[in-house]
């Protein structure tokens, strides 16, 4: 019983994380509709973020001091502040869509392709042909940036595809340099809001004084509170209850999520196009940790 329950909770922790994964791409994209800059979303996401997460930080202050500012602050771009101006800055120009299947679909990819360097992993034959399926399945979202519901978003897209990059960087980077799940991000969100704040500061807070209060509350809960703090919390129980390989599956329901939302939230377009590529991304990734697996060399 207490397995069956370990399992239950686990579930529901990770979907949960899939689903605040992908509302943050249809809550960003709002917010470059109304006219927040990359850094103003930046920054209001670290802020909130920063402030929930500094006593954890704190409480692991010599852990975190034994693995090196240099090296924390590598993830911190990675991770933090970096990819999240260039996800903001990508969904100035592409659908929240694009935003929430690109970006981490290229996570996915690039996560087999860095670890070859940067962990010595190489991927399996199996796995070589299910990165194909993804890199296919990314091929048709972005075609339809050039000719179809939305064009011209390829602009965003190759900007998506960066963040996604970094966020496989900073993936890795955790892995090798052994950061602790919870701690790590802290550190992350912490150093991060650090490294924007003073700049955000300096530039008279962007467009945010003109904005309403409440879609300025609405960025930093929704991106801050739950999508950098309690998700990636949330996700990291549900790796605990239920392991990495079924953890890893849920992941794949963050583009899911985002085409869901973004139609039913901000009434996008859904071509066939996006929907034949999300669902040979998704089934790729699915077959990528379910059935193949990596060789170390």
């Amino acid at each position: 019983m207490s397995q069956t329950r370990d399992v239950s909770i686990g579930l529901a922790f990770g979907l949960a994380a899939a689903f605040a994964w992908g509302a943050q791409a249809v809550v960003a994209r709002s917010g470059t509709v109304a006219g927040y800059t990359p850094l103003d979303l930046a920054a209001l996401r670290y802020i909130a973020a920063g402030l929930v997460l500094a006593p954890f930080a704190w409480r692991a202050r010599q852990a975190l001091a034994a693995i090196g500012l240099k090296r924390l602050v590598v993830v911190a771009i990675a991770g933090g502040a970096g990819n999240a101006l260039l996800f903001s800055w990508g969904l100035v120009h592409a659908p929240a869509s694009h935003g929430g299947t690109i970006a981490p679909i290229t996570a996915a990819i690039m996560g087999a392709v860095l670890g070859i360097p940067l962990l010595r992993e190489w991927p399996t034959r199996g796995r070589v042909v299910a990165i194909g399926v993804i890199v296919a399945g990314v091929a048709l979202i972005g075609w339809d940036g050039i000719g179809g519901a939305h064009p011209g978003a390829w602009r965003g897209d190759l900007i998506l595809l960066c963040a996604g990059t970094s966020w496989a960087a900073f993936t890795l980077l955790l892995r090798r340099w052994r950061v602790p799940a919870l701690a790590g991000n802290a550190a992350v969100c912490c150093l991060s809001a650090l490294m924007l704040v003073p700049v955000w500061l300096a530039l008279g807070m962007g467009s945010v004084p003109g904005q309403p209060i409440g879609m300025t509350l609405l960025q930093m809960v929704a991106q801050g509170l739950i999508a950098s703090a309690l998700a990636t919390t949330l996700y990291a129980r549900a790796g605990e209850l239920l392991g990495a390989t079924r953890t890893a599956c849920l992941t794949a329901l963050v583009p899911v999520m985002a085409v869901m939302l973004s139609v039913i939230v901000l009434a996008e377009p859904l071509g066939w196009a996006k929907l034949a590529g999300v669902t040979l991304a998704v089934g790729g990734m699915l077959v990528a940790v379910v059935f193949t697996g990596r060789r170390t060399g």
